[in-house]
């Protein structure tokens, strides 16, 4: 029993390249479409910013930076799907931190502030909304809580995944209340003015980075809770699989290396530094990551070397 679940978690992470490939090129294709829809569209009583001044839109903007990110996903996962060891670098897990955090605010946003003003339906149904309001909110909130989940997220990244809607903020406070739509700026399309009236913007503001922050916070700790599970899931399994048995770690980082050599794509050669160092904290043998990385590519390379010897 104890064999299985530790395979299992191999699988599942197998599972998870082919997961991550397809719900990443989904979510561009969404966000694509429905930003051109939106370029495209007809201004109506509710929303006239279309054409370039759809990039006017909070809305627009945080669902293009995650389809942005997400794009950046697809070749890491592809890599995944081939040489079985996907892994993002920290800045990618960062910044789609950052556009998921975006565009769970602009869901929780559209829920409980512009839906009751207008309708459920409008928002979240309707046309275009119902793929920034809910669709790829949703998509994107699943992929980095569940699927891209190979970092850490530290505190500091909390708070600089608020910057874009700081930035946001007061840019929109400038082009609206500084400069107006009548000089060339913009129109009140978040109705700023109007909820101004019952809350004062020089409070509006810290309320909207606090909501910010709690959001932000809120994912960190669901993505870390799930990170922790499944990479001690994965370490139990380059510690106590059957094909990893060996008396010393040498020998196991070469039965690894002999398995990934079977299944050599003829692409790069990717190093999996850490799954080796998963392996280490079973032997403890004391070896650097260093040694063990030359282990690995000696043993890789061995069949080349004893026909060119």
């Amino acid at each position: 029993m104890k064999e299985e679940k530790v395979n299992n978690a191999l699988r599942i992470n197998r599972i998870r390249c082919v997961l991550a490939a397809v719900m990443c090129s989904l979510l561009c294709i969404l966000v694509f479409a429905a930003v051109i829809d939106q370029v495209l569209s007809t201004p109506d009583a509710i929303v006239s910013e279309v054409g370039q001044k759809s990039f006017r839109m909070f809305t627009i903007l945080s669902n293009m930076l995650m389809g942005i990110t997400a794009a950046m996903c697809i070749p890491f996962a592809v890599d995944g799907m081939r040489y079985r060891n996907y892994h993002l670098p920290r800045w990618v897990v960062n910044l789609l931190y950052i556009g998921t955090n975006g565009v769970a605010l602009t869901f929780l946003i559209a829920v409980t502030v512009l839906s009751p003003a207008t309708s459920y339906y409008r928002m979240m149904l309707y046309s275009n909304n119902i793929l920034f309001h809910t669709i790829c909110p949703i998509i994107s909130i699943i992929l980095f809580l569940f699927i891209n989940t190979d970092h850490q997220i530290s505190f500091k990244a909390s708070v600089l995944s608020i910057l874009p809607v700081v930035i946001y903020a007061f840019v929109y406070l400038i082009m609206v209340f500084a400069i107006g739509e009548e000089a060339g700026g913009w129109r009140d399309h978040y109705q700023i003015g109007d909820i101004a009236q019952t809350i004062p913007i020089y409070l509006l503001f810290p309320i909207l980075c606090l909501i910010c922050f709690g959001v932000s916070t809120l994912l960190r700790v669901i993505h870390n809770a799930i990170h922790k599970k499944r990479k001690a899931d994965i370490e139990r399994y380059y510690q106590k699989a059957e094909a990893f048995s060996y008396p010393d770690i040498r020998s196991a980082v070469r039965a690894l290396a002999a398995m990934d050599r079977e299944h050599d794509k003829g692409g790069e050669l990717t190093v999996p530094r850490r799954i080796m160092q998963m392996m280490e904290k079973k032997y403890m043998s004391g070896l650097s990551v260093k040694e063990l990385c030359c282990i690995y590519i000696d043993e890789y390379y061995r069949a080349e070397t004893d026909v060119n010897s």
